[in-house]
């Protein structure tokens, strides 16, 4: 159906205010041959008749124009959107530019409209994602809080029934060594009497000795203040102390004890002898505490670079459930009635992880247990040899050799009349004082050969004093004797470090063997 003329011509005068049509016309070389309307909005101004259209006008390079086509949203040289559309006329093709930047802009707007809300999508996704992520995190989170209260709940509860156990363990000895000192300075106590008393004190002394050891050592390894200090050592003579150590402790309980070792099992080996040696104690001490018929076995093989030491028993065995907690501080296996302080295993299982190593446990109720101990070491020949100095053997005779003094820094009174005695036995004069700050002063006035120095005295602390007394030009040994634990640094501040409490013969050896 025909549109009546005045509604055509309505509607073409619209099309063309808005389109704004330019039309020129070209041959098949691509050059001008005449052009109609205005070309200024669309940057084809000032072209000439014979001009290569393909120069002002780049978009035609490589369009046929031999065929109809329509190309829209072309940009022109003058930066305007125009609508192309190719009307060929035998050799010769009609171009029409249309302005379309409104239409562009529609699109592009509504392109853009399209893109922002995609956008907020993935945005809302990774929201809901990251939502789920976080309520996920918080579950782990609270089950991992759960899981730390549950811990620490437990392990105060332990650290209170350890409290409470190791009160009655100090309390123990300490009442035997009190009644049994009071007993051997009653009047007219027989000899006898008073030598089993001084065997009973002994004894209780030594074995609250290690009860303190022992916390001090799971202190040092909570707080990371345990190294290894590796070297070349006799494994053969470590194993064979070991042997002589317990085969009498296992007679008293009429236990039999063996000792086997591989003949692969290299004699001298390159690791930290102190804690192989620690862990060995631990192990075979457990082993022996805990059974009551049968015997003890110690076994010892070496595989490709690694120690594997094996302690069997015949005791009550461990229980599955057990066996996951015996490792852990202040825990021992369920029906043990022994007294301890709960923390060997756990000191032992801490010292060969230290020595990057791993304990495995294989035991059932009433079929004994066995734990093996594997850490990676070093036959001789294959590692360094660390430049350890070496002390000389304690020499029996303890006398002085020339008239020597010794001066002592010591609080506590029983300490100081301990040393006393035997240094005044063995020949040495002897200057006493309790202050540090009052040991400087001495120490300077009247230079005694030696120094032996508490580190947790009153006044500036022993530490200081001995770095004063070095600062000052004394020049003489500084013997560190205390229960405190010495850092390297503080440890320097000495010329030896002996633990409270000390063996006197070996002090007496030592303060021999600095002086003469």
């Amino acid at each position: 159906m025909d549109l009546p003329s005045h509604v055509v011509s309505k509607l073409q005068s619209e099309f063309l205010a808005e389109t704004q049509p330019f039309c020129f016309l070209i041959d098949e070389n691509y050059r001008l041959i005449d052009s109609w309307g205005s070309s200024d909005w669309c940057g084809l101004n000032g072209v000439e008749a014979d001009e290569d259209m393909r120069g002002p006008a780049p978009f035609l390079v490589g369009i046929p124009i031999t065929t109809p086509q329509k190309l829209d949203f072309i940009e022109t040289p003058g930066r305007a959107i125009v609508t192309m559309h190719l009307i060929p006329d035998d050799s010769q093709c009609y171009v029409v530019l249309l302005d379309a930047s409104k239409e562009h802009a529609y699109i592009q707007s509504k392109q853009q409209t399209v893109n922002e809300l995609r956008l907020m999508q993935a945005r809302q996704h990774k929201l809901i994602a990251r939502q789920r992520d976080l309520i996920s995190e918080l579950v782990e989170a609270k089950s991992e809080l759960d899981h730390h209260r549950r811990e620490a709940e437990r392990i105060s509860a332990n650290k209170s029934r350890f409290i409470a156990m190791m009160s009655h363990e100090f309390r123990t000895p300490l009442a035997s060594i009190i009644n049994y000192a009071e007993l051997a300075s009653e009047e007219g106590t027989s000899s006898n009497d008073i030598q089993k008393s001084i065997e009973t004190i002994s004894r209780s002394a030594k074995h609250l000795t290690s009860l303190v050891e022992v916390v001090l050592d799971d202190a040092s390894l909570d707080a990371g203040q345990v190294e290894l200090i590796e070297r070349d050592f006799d494994l053969a003579s470590l194993l064979d102390d070991m042997a002589a150590m317990m085969a009498p402790m296992a007679a008293e309980k009429g236990l039999s004890f063996a000792a086997a070792v591989d003949e692969d099992v290299p004699k001298t080996i390159y690791a930290d002898e102190v804690r192989l040696r620690q862990i060995l104690i631990n192990l075979l001490g457990n082993a022996v505490k805990f059974t009551v018929e049968g015997g003890v076995k110690l076994m010892a093989t070496y595989n490709d670079g690694r120690l594997v030491v094996t302690v069997s028993d015949t005791g009550p065995g461990i229980s599955i459930e057990d066996q996951e907690r015996v490792f852990q501080a202040f825990e021992r296996g369920g029906g043990r009635g022994e007294t301890g302080a709960g923390l060997g295993l756990t000191i032992t299982l801490r010292l060969v992880e230290l020595m990057h190593g791993e304990v495995s446990l294989d035991s059932m109720p009433g079929e004994g247990c066995t734990v093996s101990v594997h850490v990676p070491v070093m036959a001789a020949d294959d590692g360094p040899t660390a430049a350890v100095p070496v002390l000389p053997l304690p020499s029996e005779d303890t006398i002085a050799a020339k008239p020597l003094s010794v001066l002592i820094c010591d609080d506590d009174e029983d300490m100081v009349n301990l040393v006393e005695h035997y240094l005044h036995r063995s020949g040495y004069g002897l200057i006493t004082t309790s202050d540090s700050s009052e040991a400087i002063a001495k120490t300077l006035k009247f230079d005694p050969d030696i120094v032996l120095m508490d580190c947790n005295v009153p006044g500036v602390g022993g530490v200081v004093a001995a770095k004063v007394l070095r600062e000052q030009g004394y020049a003489k040994p500084i013997v560190a004797l205390t229960a405190s634990k010495l850092s390297d640094e503080q440890k320097s501040a000495f010329t030896r470090f002996f633990r409270k409490p000390a063996q006197m013969q070996e002090l007496l050896t030592e303060i021999k063997r600095l002086t003469h």
